[in-house]
C-alpha cells in the first residue's frame, strides 16, 4: 500500500502535490521523503538485516531470529523475507561494484552467508531446485507454502564460524529483538536528523504500510517513545554498539558497522528530557518532533 514519493534538488512544488494527489487517487499510502540510498523503508532495513545475519553466527538460530521477529508483529522474520524478496539483489549489485566488501546504507555485512547461496544460484523462492523437488532454495528449501531450512546452511553457518573463531553461545530472546529493531529505529532518528523524512508519523506510516510494521505497536518511532522510552534505547544502542566495534577491531573478518552509534537527535531528545524541559514543550506532541521543531526554528532549548 506504500508510495514513497522523493522529493529531489529541483522539484517544484507543483510536482510534488501532484505526486501526493496521484497516490491518493491510486489508493496509496503517499509519504514524501528525501533522496539518499533506499529512502525510508529499504535504509531503515538495512541494519535489521545486517543483525539478522551477524546473530546466526554468533550462536542464534535460523528459526529462533525469525520467530522472535514474527513474535513482535512482523509480517514475517528478517531470514524468510530475504528469500521472498531474493538474496542475490545486493550480492549483484557488489559485483556490476566489483566490491564485494562494499557496504552502502541500504546493504551492509556480514555477507558470507548469503553470498554462497547466491553463487550456488540460490536465491530463494525464485530458484526453484528440481534435484530435489524443491519450488524454491535458499536459507529455506521451499515446497509450495511449505518450508524448513537447509541442512546445508546449518552447515555453512558452522563452516564460517569456524573460518572467524567464533564460537556459538546461547542468544537470548530479548538480545535478538533489541538488536534487530533498535538499529532500524537508530536509523529512523538519523533520516530525521538528515530531514530526509518531514516528522516522525511518516517514517511510522512507511514502516506499517509498506514493510509489516505490526500497527498495534504504532510503527518504529512512536514505539520507541511510547513503548521502549528513549532513555533505555539510548543506554542499549551505546552498549550494542560498544559490543559491535569490539568485534570488528579485534576480529579482521568482520566488517565495521555504525548502525548503533545513537543518532546526535535521539540523544538531543534524551537530553531535553533530563533537564525537565519537556515540561514546555507542545502537549501530545511526539518528542523527537518537538526537539525537530526546535531545532529547524533556530530557538536554544533553553529559551523554551
Amino acid at each position: 500500500q506504500l508510495l514513497e514519493n522523493v522529493r529531489a534538488a529541483k522539484s517544484s512544488e507543483r510536482t510534488i502535490a501532484t505526486g501526493m494527489a496521484m497516490g491518493k487517487l491510486i489508493s496509496k499510502k503517499a509519504v514524501l521523503v528525501g533522496n539518499c540510498d533506499g529512502f525510508v523503508g529499504n535504509r531503515m532495513l538495512a541494519p535489521y538485516a545486517s543483525e539478522a545475519r551477524q546473530l546466526l553466527e554468533e550462536g542464534a538460530s535460523i528459526e529462533q531470529v525469525d520467530r522472535v521477529a514474527e513474535s513482535f508483529g512482523m509480517a514475517m522474520g528478517p531470514m524468510a523475507l530475504g528469500d521472498l524478496v531474493g538474496l542475490e539483489i545486493f550480492w549483484k549489485q557488489r559485483k556490476a561494484a566489483g566490491d564485494m566488501q562494499k557496504q552502502t546504507k541500504t546493504y551492509m555485512g556480514p555477507y558470507e552467508l548469503t553470498d554462497w547461496l547466491c553463487e550456488q544460484g540460490r536465491f530463494g523462492q525464485k530458484t526453484p531446485d528440481a534435484s530435489i523437488n524443491a519450488s524454491g532454495r535458499g536459507i529455506f528449501i521451499h515446497r509450495g507454502r511449505v518450508k524448513h531450512v537447509d541442512p546445508e546452511v546449518l552447515d555453512k553457518i558452522k563452516e564460517i564460524r569456524k573460518t572467524k573463531g567464533v564460537i556459538a553461545r546461547h542468544v537470548t530472546d530479548s538480545e535478538i529483538e533489541e538488536r534487530l529493531f533498535f538499529p532500524l529505529i537508530n536509523e529512523g532518528f538519523r533520516i530525521l536528523d538528515e530531514s530526509r523524512a518531514t516528522r516522525s508519523s511518516d517514517i511510522d506510516v512507511v514502516y506499517i504500510f509498506g514493510y509489516g510494521f505490526p500497527a498495534a505497536k504504532g510503527g518504529p518511532m512512536f514505539y520507541a517513545e511510547n513503548y521502549v522510552g528513549l532513555p533505555k534505547l539510548l543506554h542499549c544502542l551505546r552498549v550494542h554498539a560498544a559490543q559491535a566495534k569490539q568485534r570488528y577491531t579485534m576480529n579482521k573478518h568482520f566488517l565495521p558497522v555504525d548502525y548503533f552509534e545513537p543518532s546526535q537527535l535521539l540523544i538531543d531528545c534524551v537530553q531535553v528530557d533530563e533537564t525537565g524541559l519537556t515540561t514546555k514543550m507542545p502537549a501530545g506532541v511526539p518528542r523527537v518532533d518537538a526537539v525537530l521543531q526546535v531545532r529547524r526554528s533556530g530557538t536554544a532549548y533553553s529559551h523554551l
